[in-house]
């Protein structure tokens, strides 16, 4: 049974075990606005962290050269909007994983449609099936790399027509979400899903 101590592994190898264990993992593709006009990228460490208020997070590892464009434009500007990619926008999504240098608009190179948030800066794209315009609650550096973890309040839910029922129910099948898997080039769809009724207390057990 292969086990290994964490102290003793290159950093390489702890990503390696790390992304290939957590999976799969829901995509934020983030927009945010600096000084140099604004930025989108696509984050898998990933997800929400309660309500209320209703809070997300991702995290964001430093490229050799310093702090990526993300974290930078959060600095200046201290919001953001988190998009849900589906599978529609996979590709333009994956345009968006380009490290281009500081300045160039991602959206535009993706040949997505940026239009104006309701109560942040950053503008949203349009056809992402789920936007969360957000606030930043706290930005921790944590690790040796470092990653900065985002933390952000949702003040604003945008969503395509047909996603969300008059009870905020949420289909999650007209997302249609992608998840990320190890690997550059590893993703899932949701293609099969079931239901498990949730287990009452003393209901454990009967029938035995």
């Amino acid at each position: 049974m292969p086990e290994f101590d964490a102290a003793t592994l290159a950093w390489q190898d702890q990503y390696k075990l790390m992304i290939g264990t957590v999976t799969p993992r829901p995509i934020a593709l983030v927009t945010t606005l600096g000084q140099s006009g604004p930025n989108a990228a696509p984050f898998s460490f990933f997800n929400c962290i309660g309500a209320p208020p209703p809070m997300v997070m991702f995290s964001v590892g430093d490229k050799e050269s310093g702090a990526k464009d993300t974290v930078q434009n959060i600095r200046e500007t201290p919001e953001f909007v988190v998009h849900i990619v589906s599978d529609a926008i996979k590709d333009r999504m994956n345009v968006c994983a380009v490290d281009y240098p500081r300045g160039v608009n991602e959206l535009a190179e993706a040949g997505f449609t940026a239009v104006p948030s309701r109560k942040v800066r950053p503008p949203r794209i349009a056809e992402a099936p789920v936007a969360l315009e957000c606030r930043l609650m706290q930005m921790l550096e944590l690790g040796r790399k470092p990653y900065h973890l985002v933390i952000g309040e949702v003040v604003y839910f945008h969503y395509h027509e047909g996603i969300v029922n008059e009870r905020f129910h949420v289909d999650v099948g007209r997302i249609n979400p992608i998840g990320r898997l190890a690997g550059k080039g590893g993703y899932t769809r949701i293609t099969d899903r079931f239901e498990m009724p949730r287990i009452t207390p003393g209901g454990a057990g009967k029938g035995d």
